[in-house]
């Protein structure tokens, strides 16, 4: 949803509420099978991936500031939002998942995430942005991933780097959106805090 709003993409939301399984209702899996959201309906077509909906954005608006027609450079951008899609993500879901379930993060888990977030503060050591010198959609996506793990693991501060990068994208109008998601986060998470 960052790439929509920095883009100045107006989408039509239709709020899927995870706590009331809505997303397994028969009219949602008309929509979407694997019922997960984020979804995309583009007319009778429907694109069922965060990071799928994000390119498409771009390609669709042909964006070539978050995402570069050149095939190296969307090389980069791609690792690092598979990085997201193969790593971090999983760790949040599982943790978030627990969490919700009554359990606090469990040591392994929360190992992986800090080595996973040490792998992008190195990255984030010899260039500003997750992909180079710019801003591209894998910033968007990681950031959205980090900052809702955040909320149960609070430990970006431990990482210099990611730490700055966090705090630039923090100032980019786009991020109120996210911002908005992580307050509902939050409220959620008062409602199911573990004992």
């Amino acid at each position: 949803m960052m790439t929509a709003a920095h883009l100045n993409i107006q989408l039509d939301f239709h709020p899927i509420d995870l706590f009331k399984s809505e997303h397994k209702m028969d009219a949602f899996n008309q929509i979407n099978p694997l019922q997960k959201v984020p979804v995309l309906k583009v007319d009778k077509d429907v694109i069922c991936d965060s990071h799928a909906i994000a390119m498409y954005l771009c390609e669709t608006t042909k964006s070539e500031d978050l995402y570069p027609g050149s095939a190296l450079a969307r090389a980069k951008i791609n690792q690092m939002l598979f990085y997201n899609a193969t790593t971090l993500f999983p760790i949040d879901s599982f943790i978030l998942s627990e969490y919700f379930c009554g359990k606090m993060p469990s040591g392994v888990k929360v190992d992986e995430w800090f080595n996973s977030l040490h792998y992008l503060n190195t990255a984030l050591s010899v260039s500003p942005w997750l992909a180079g010198d710019q801003m591209r959609i894998c910033d968007f996506c990681c950031a959205s991933t980090i900052s809702s793990m955040e909320t149960v693991v609070n430990g970006i501060k431990k990482f210099v780097y990611l730490k700055r990068w966090m705090d630039e994208l923090e100032k980019l109008p786009c991020f109120e959106i996210n911002r908005r998601g992580l307050e509902r986060l939050k409220y959620f998470m008062s409602l199911y805090k573990p004992n």
